[in-house]
């Protein structure tokens, strides 16, 4: 029924959400063998085969049309993936997560001052919620303010992912996932080919690092990249930012249950206070907008 859409969009997005959560903790060594503008490189190439492969065998790769919105959208990927990297290379995972899923709050901003929607008190509570329980979650107090770089590389990938959600929502009116990802990451592949030449990577890189660039590419950034485009063809990209911040909780409990990391009661406040923030935005909504129509 179309009124069970939104919450099959939330859905999707928290699974999407999900396995960048639990990909992060399996491979949260990566950044001591490989750099992280090369884990960005490595990752959009894997994903850029692997959906490319499925739209062509859906026959979803072809025909392309308007080109440059692709080609905009492949730049958004690769400089999301390696703001957000040098952000928790620099500053820890905490910090830079936490700053990265202010997009939940930017987006909404965008709603009430651009688009002029009113938006629900209640979604500004959750905004606001989650990104505090983001904050527990990840210890961000923990931040060394003296980075500035690493505080502006936070910044500019928390501005990127909320346009990469609004774009997303945009694109999924008249396009299929399989066939936006797929160029989309093709786009960031030759963008990263032209800015880091395939010889400067570290191929010498051990066994362990591959496997690390292996489940980046395929459970990190592939599969939840689908899923997510699915999820903004179903349900307003306000939505689908706000679900996306149980990505750092969903990465804090796979630790637990993957590396037998412990967590302190702060932190598992962290998770209670997400999971209401999302339970609550799909409870009450963002605001009194139509969802986008799907593409059949």
């Amino acid at each position: 029924m179309p009124s069970n859409r939104p919450t099959t969009g939330a859905f999707l997005a928290l699974t999407a959400a999900g396995l960048f959560g639990v990909s992060g903790a399996v491979a949260g060594g990566v950044f001591d063998t490989v750099d992280p503008a090369h884990v960005a490189q490595a990752r959009s190439l894997i994903a850029a085969v692997l959906i490319g492969a499925y739209a062509a065998t859906r026959g979803l790769l072809f025909p392309v049309t308007r080109w440059g919105r692709l080609v905009v959208l492949g730049i958004n990927l690769a400089l999301v993936n390696v703001t957000f990297y040098w952000a928790i290379d620099r500053l820890g995972v905490g910090p830079g997560a936490t700053i990265q899923f202010l997009a939940a709050t930017l987006i909404l901003v965008w709603l009430a001052l651009v688009r002029r929607e009113h938006v629900r008190t209640a979604a500004w509570v959750a905004a606001v919620g989650s990104v505090l329980g983001v904050g527990l979650v990840t210890q961000a107090w923990s931040m060394d303010g003296s980075d500035v770089v690493g505080l502006a590389a936070g910044l500019v990938s928390a501005v990127l992912f909320a346009a990469y959600l609004l774009y997303g929502e945009h694109l999924g009116k008249d396009h299929r996932p399989a066939h936006v990802g797929a160029w989309g990451f093709i786009f960031a592949s030759v963008f990263w080919a032209c800015v880091l030449p395939w010889w400067t990577f570290p191929f010498e890189a051990a066994s362990q690092a591959w496997l690390d660039l292996l489940i980046v590419g395929v459970i990190g950034t592939a599969a939840p990249f689908l899923l997510e485009f699915a999820a903004l063809r179903l349900a307003p990209s306000s939505l689908v930012g706000i679900v996306a911040t149980a990505e750092p909780a969903i990465a804090a409990v796979a630790a637990v249950i993957i590396l037998d990391q412990t967590l302190d009661p702060v932190q598992w406040l962290g998770i209670v206070v997400v999971v209401v923030a999302i339970s609550a935005v799909q409870r009450w909504g963002i605001a009194d907008a139509p969802v986008p129509a799907p593409v059949t």
